[in-house]
């Protein structure tokens, strides 16, 4: 479970987004990776940096190398964070969790988004079991 933790989200960029779509999707079967990872910036004692990446692809080609795949939806995106208590000191676990609870709805709305833009149906990614 997931201890709350005074950081506040100060920005969120999207650093990378793109489709490969050489097959129609047909209903076929995807599968989601995310990947994430939050850590203390040089600037200053309370400033943070996230990373949070989703790639979708078909679930039968999951170890197709990227140029080879029939289909993909890959967003990165970036968030810097703050901290109004200097004095403390976060985990990396703790950071790392923080990041995608705050960064997910973002992730969540700019794949569907680039997928509506591509003229696809858009897939919203369940919300439910992404904080462990």
């Amino acid at each position: 479970m997931l201890n709350m933790i005074s950081i506040n989200l100060d920005s969120i960029t999207t650093q990378e987004a793109f489709i490969i779509n050489k097959a129609p999707i047909d209903g076929k079967e995807m599968k989601l990776t995310l990947s994430r990872k939050c850590t203390p910036t040089n600037d200053a004692p309370n400033k943070y940096i996230g990373y949070c990446s989703a790639e979708m692809r078909f679930a039968d080609e999951l170890d197709v190398d990227m140029l080879d795949t029939s289909f993909l939806v890959k967003v990165v995106l970036s968030a810097e964070f703050n901290s109004p208590d200097c004095s403390t000191k976060f985990s990396t676990d703790e950071l790392t969790e923080y990041a995608l609870l705050q960064m997910f709805p973002h992730v969540r709305a700019t794949l569907a988004s680039i997928m509506a833009s591509a003229g696809l149906t858009p897939y919203l990614i369940p919300t439910n079991g992404i904080i462990q």
